[in-house]
């Protein structure tokens, strides 16, 4: 199988390293780790595969091409078959994240877990700041990176979760599938990878979710 490394990406600690997979199966699947072996074998953890399958097709390295670069790969026009995978995941995701909201009480909306490391620029900390972390990435960051209009936030969380999903599959089924916003020589957004971000964002970040609300309501009992 064929991967893509991300070094330096700096995506769940400063300075780790993210390890991709285009392969449709496993669309949106993306290993981190403190070094490129800890990303690859995170990634053969999360598709259930050996390491020694994989082979580096393209490596990148944001010390020397800056935060918003893309892999070769990403350039290739998108196929209908990545699309679909990705609204299906949205679809499946935002169901999850909306489940998980609308039962959270107060106190687990505001739950943050002090043992939790993020990266410096991170200021979703608690239950709901996540929640809306989720909304304002897909709607307020990856979209307008690729020259797509962003959507304003609602006035409540759980509508904003309700109309943004709506609006990023509405967009993501009607986007060309060869779009490329480049703004200088390593700074590019491309429809496949908003994909292939979409897909992975969200998904990624329920696990983290689940697991402080987990947290949350274990703290409310004591």
């Amino acid at each position: 199988m064929r991967v893509y490394l991300d070094q330096r990406a700096g995506m769940a600690e400063d300075g780790w390293s993210a390890a991709w997979t285009f392969d449709l199966p496993y669309w949106g699947t993306c290993g981190q780790g403190p070094d490129d072996d800890a990303a690859l074998a995170d990634l053969a953890t999360r598709c259930g595969l050996d390491a020694d399958v994989f082979e580096v097709a393209e490596r990148v390295d944001r010390a020397t091409t800056g935060d918003e670069t893309v892999f070769d790969r990403d350039r290739v026009p998108a196929s209908e078959a990545e699309r679909a995978a990705t609204l299906s995941i949205l679809e499946r995701s935002r169901a999850r994240t909306l489940e998980l909201i609308r039962a959270a009480g107060p106190h687990v909306m505001e739950y943050r877990d002090p043992d939790r490391t993020l990266p410096a620029y991170a200021s979703w900390h608690t239950v709901g700041q996540l929640a809306w972390h989720i909304a304002d990435t897909e709607s307020r960051y990856y979209l307008p990176l690729l020259g797509l209009p962003p959507r304003p936030r609602a006035e409540d969380l759980v509508t904003e979760l309700e109309e943004s999903g709506a609006y990023v599959r509405r967009v993501v089924s009607g986007m060309d599938p060869d779009l490329t916003a480049e703004w200088d020589a390593h700074g590019a957004w491309t429809s496949v990878k908003v994909l292939r971000r979409l897909a992975w964002h969200e998904r990624g970040e329920l696990d983290v979710l689940a697991g402080l609300i987990e947290r949350a309501a274990a703290e409310e009992t004591l």
